[in-house]
């Protein structure tokens, strides 16, 4: 073979390694990208299942469970409280509620939640403490107002600026969420508000999208309604579909 034909041949093997070099890259970088989505899926996965545990717990403080009555129970005779009106921050820590009354059976006993997460904010003066509408979790991080914490720069029917808060595993506080009077088409008793009272976390998007004036849980056809990823636990009513009362 001439000088020229080992030349050619020559070329022809780097091509063809290069080549295979090539597809070896393109076969790497998708088994990477399935790799990191099925840990991203997993991470995710377990996140949501520590966020619902954290929700339940939270529940049961509120709603009491086999081991003791909740908040509700300890308060509803308390003169001028409202369940309407219920906080986190009540569950954590003592305000205008009086001491516990065992001969009335009613008052704070608190705490009725331990160890609960606190909610990450870059001012680390505030962290743990329901943020302020302007702050973030982490540098990069659109704002709590932007996130639907807040209805405009300073208020928030979820808590005010440094209350006590529990958070889920993203660093949002778990919100109390009490339909207005006005979603039932008027005025509504505190009674038929709280049938539809729930706890919300914002889930793995942070972003709170599940509508306060919403009533039903579920849609008839099974789907949840305009949450995107929120996680949602009722507490006087199961997740199903139910006509929406007027």
């Amino acid at each position: 073979m001439s000088t020229r034909g080992f030349e050619a041949r020559a070329r022809r093997e780097r091509a063809f390694t290069l080549l295979e070099m090539l597809v070896v890259v393109v076969i790497l970088a998708a088994v990477a990208a399935l790799v990191v989505a099925n840990v991203d899926g997993t991470r995710d996965d377990a996140e949501a299942t520590v966020a619902r545990a954290a929700m339940q717990t939270l529940r049961e403080a509120l709603t009491g469970s086999a081991s003791g009555p909740g908040y509700l129970a300890d308060m509803k005779h308390v003169p001028g409280f409202r369940s309407v009106n219920v906080r986190t921050h009540d569950l954590l820590m003592q305000g205008t509620q009086p001491d516990f009354e065992p001969a009335a059976n009613r008052g704070w006993r608190g705490p009725y939640l331990r160890n609960a997460a606190g909610v990450a904010n870059t001012n680390t003066a505030r962290n743990g403490a329901f943020p302020a509408g302007d702050e973030r979790r982490f540098p990069g991080d659109a704002t709590f107002l932007a996130r639907g914490f807040f209805s405009d720069a300073v208020t928030s029917s979820y808590g005010a600026t440094g209350d006590r808060a529990a958070a889920d595993p993203w660093g949002n506080p778990i919100v109390v969420q009490v339909p207005p009077a006005s979603a039932f088409g008027g005025s509504s008793g505190d009674a038929k508000r709280f049938r539809y009272a729930r706890l919300v976390s914002a889930g793995a998007d942070s972003a709170l999208a599940t509508p306060s004036d919403r009533l039903a849980g579920r849609l008839a056809d099974g789907t949840a309604a305009a949450r995107g990823d929120d996680l949602v636990v009722f507490l006087n009513r199961a997740d199903t579909y139910e006509t929406e009362e007027p």
